[in-house]
């Protein structure tokens, strides 16, 4: 009887090592899990972050496309009153001045906006690696 009794107590210390060892390997996957939640919610707002900066700069690029167009029209506008005045003298000459000015402003002023537009896109390109690389490492992840 006490062979019987060693060994069911034997049996029953091995079972409650094993419940205890299996206690501590679900409890380390919980940790691991929780973590694992925190770095995905984390890159999580990072991607709306960059998505939100990807529809303001969108918006701006639009903006920008909007504006050249308007400014190629306008330069359009002014080179065709430039012509017409080459055939009236002393007004000519005077408006014709007048209107070189204003093509040459046109055109500083485009110059800026293709920079800004450049600047855009570089911003654009920037934001749209580092969502692409958030989307990787959480792909990896």
């Amino acid at each position: 009887m006490k062979e019987q009794y060693a060994g069911v107590s034997e049996k029953y210390n091995a079972a409650i090592k094993k419940i205890e060892w299996l206690e501590g390997e679900l409890n380390q996957k919980k940790q691991a899990l929780n973590q694992i939640g925190k770095a995905q919610s984390i890159m999580s707002e990072g991607i709306k972050s960059c998505a939100a900066s990807l529809y303001t700069t969108q918006a701006q690029l639009q903006a920008i496309a909007a504006h050249l167009n308007h400014s190629n029209k306008r330069i359009f506008e002014l080179i065709q009153k430039n012509k017409a005045l080459k055939s009236s003298g002393d007004e000519w000459l005077r408006r014709s001045i007048k209107l070189e000015f204003e093509v040459l402003m046109a055109k500083d002023t485009l110059r800026k906006v293709e920079n800004e537009r450049d600047s855009a896109v570089q911003m654009y390109d920037h934001l749209q690696a580092g969502l692409m690389s958030n989307n990787q490492s959480r792909k990896q992840g």
